[in-house]
């Protein structure tokens, strides 16, 4: 079925009983057993630390280096996973020795960029290190690595990026979930979520105990608030222990001890409002990356890491305004790519995939804009903006069904630098060799995507009565789904038809539209330009996502608008 936007999906199952019933139906959770893991996320136990590769090694090298006193470093990344793995590793291994020289290191974005480079091995060799641990990167660092050993400096690896084709780095050992030839039951861990195993399994051995007591047992947590933040953020999918990992967190995050947390929550969150993944992904993880993207993440991992309270408000206000700052940023930007995409005609079926470079765009929020553009035209993305001795540096994007990496990969001798996963990437590459790479890359798409692949697509999971969607129904199903994103979204549903009793434009420039249904009132973001096509007394058909909107201290059931079909 077609709708203005959107092509739809209905389910084959569905069934009797009430809404979080059928919509658990439709997405196969038909066994009891399945039901329970998916609906008790939130108390379900973590499998066994020792199972994930690597583990054991690393944690030998750790705690050894701990006894001894020797000096960590813990080299971490500019977003939010990398920032809260970071924070992870640093609490947990001052918790196991309180006297250790521990030393977190963000490299920045723009001036030394992502992941391992020699400069910074060379500076904290210097510095006495002589343990590195990278979290959130390092799987693709082969020639850092050697130079780690030149250094006599031991490496210990953790991330969750796909490893290069030229083979793993040397190191003392590799903690990853998705290691070559690996059976490990999660390979699309966070990279907060291997930080965080490690650090449960250094605090296990630490005591000889199977559950840390204690204080540890208390930093652990805590900080298992900073790696669900870190799963959400990163937009891995949300199964397994992903979803064991945000849920827990979502649970907990009024009660964590964290100054920072404590101090981010006001500006993310109204008083007795849940706490949910979107809370989560739209509110802390920008404000957390906004520091990586508009400076240096030193001040967002800062905020993790400081036990006072008035430091942790004065930082979180400054990452609330430098978001801003980004936000307004990106507005700019991503009006500016989409200008450009359309009149290369990139956001035809012809060209099957968005490529381009702008000598003025800022590293800092090209991936923000990678993501809007590759979700309103539902096909790849690639943008790249130009940084020092001519060189570009850029973020890309996919959709489900294609993957970025092996496309970036097709033409991998062209990069200076790639790493990344099916759904998102990092590269730079010298400026002349930019429209081969264009060229290529769009080709690449043409020929493994096909028209209809770049058509957004609906996936409906139940049809619904709107008198069905109460107050208490609606809080109900929320709470239930939680954490929702990436491989578990949020609950769509249909109506049909269904009078429109109010349509209205919304928003500066007129850019959203506003329907309503009797007393539902139902956004449609983005879509202003269909008011006339919409208009008061039309018959339609909706799909939707059903929500909880609280203004003004009141609460009701809001219908976010994702298509609509008029008769």
């Amino acid at each position: 079925m077609q709708g203005l936007t959107c092509q739809w999906t209905m389910p084959e199952a569905g069934g009797e009983g009430d809404l979080l019933t059928r919509i658990l139906n439709a997405r196969g959770f038909t066994d009891a057993e399945d039901r329970e893991a998916y609906l008790g996320a939130a108390k379900a136990k973590f499998d066994p630390s020792d199972q994930l590769p690597g583990v054991a090694a690393a944690t030998d090298r750790i705690l050894r280096a701990l006894e001894q006193g020797e000096r960590i470093a813990v080299y971490g990344d500019y977003d939010a996973d990398g920032v809260t793995s970071t924070a992870i590793l640093t609490r947990v291994m001052r918790g196991i020795a309180p006297k250790a020289e521990i030393e977190p290191y963000l490299p920045h974005r723009i001036d030394e960029g992502y992941g391992l480079n020699v400069a910074a091995l060379e500076e904290l060799d210097k510095r006495g290190v002589t343990v590195v641990i990278t979290v959130d990167c390092g799987v693709t660092a082969i020639h850092q690595a050697a130079a780690c050993v030149g250094l006599g400096i031991d490496l210990i690896i953790t991330d969750h990026h796909v490893p290069g084709e030229a083979g793993l780095p040397e190191a003392v050992a590799i903690v990853h979930p998705g290691l070559p030839g690996s059976d490990y039951a999660w390979p699309e861990l966070s990279g907060s979520a291997v930080a965080y195993i490690l650090a449960r399994h250094l605090a296990c051995v630490h005591q000889g105990v199977d559950d840390p007591t204690g204080t540890l047992a208390e930093v652990l947590k805590d900080v298992l608030c900073l790696a669900g933040i870190g799963v959400i953020a990163d937009v891995v999918p949300l199964v397994g222990e992903n979803r064991k990992f945000a849920a827990k967190a979502l649970k907990m995050m009024r009660s964590c001890s964290l100054a920072g947390i404590k101090a981010m929550l006001p500006l993310c969150a109204k008083p007795g409002e849940s706490i949910s993944s979107e809370t989560v992904g739209y509110r802390i993880g920008p404000r957390l990356n906004a520091a990586g993207r508009m400076g240096h993440a030193q001040e967002a991992l800062d905020l993790l890491l400081t036990d006072s309270d008035a430091e942790a408000a004065d930082i979180a206000s400054r990452l609330s305004k430098a978001n801003q700052s980004r936000q307004i940023l990106a507005a700019e930007l991503a009006e500016q790519a989409d200008t450009m995409a359309v009149d290369a005609g990139m956001t035809s079926d012809d060209q099957r995939m968005i490529v381009l470079a702008h000598k003025d765009w800022h590293p800092g929020v090209i991936g923000i804009v990678c993501s809007r553009l590759a979700g309103l035209y539902h096909r790849p993305v690639v943008l790249l903006c130009e940084g020092e001795s001519g060189v570009l540096k850029g973020s890309a994007r996919s959709i489900a069904g294609y993957s970025i990496l092996e496309a970036l990969r097709s033409v991998e001798d062209q990069f200076e630098s790639l790493g990344g996963h099916a759904m998102a990437a990092g590269m730079s590459l010298k400026r002349e060799r930019f429209e081969d790479v264009q060229r290529s890359l769009i080709a690449h798409a043409n020929k493994k995507l096909k028209p209809e692949d770049l058509v957004t697509r609906l996936q409906i999971d139940c049809e619904v009565d709107l008198s069905e969607l109460t107050f208490e129904a609606v809080t109900q199903l929320q709470q239930a789904m939680q954490p929702t994103g990436q491989a578990n979204r949020a609950a769509c549903l249909i109506a049909r038809d269904v009078k429109i009793t109010q349509s209205n434009v919304m928003g500066k420039s007129s850019t959203h539209l506003q329907l309503a249904f009797g007393s539902f009132r139902c956004p449609w973001f983005h879509r202003g330009h269909f008011e006339s096509s919409l208009p008061r007394g039309a018959v339609v058909d909706i799909v939707f996502e059903p929500s909880i909107n609280t203004w003004q201290g009141r609460s009701t059931v809001q219908l976010l608008i994702k298509d609509v079909r008029r008769h």
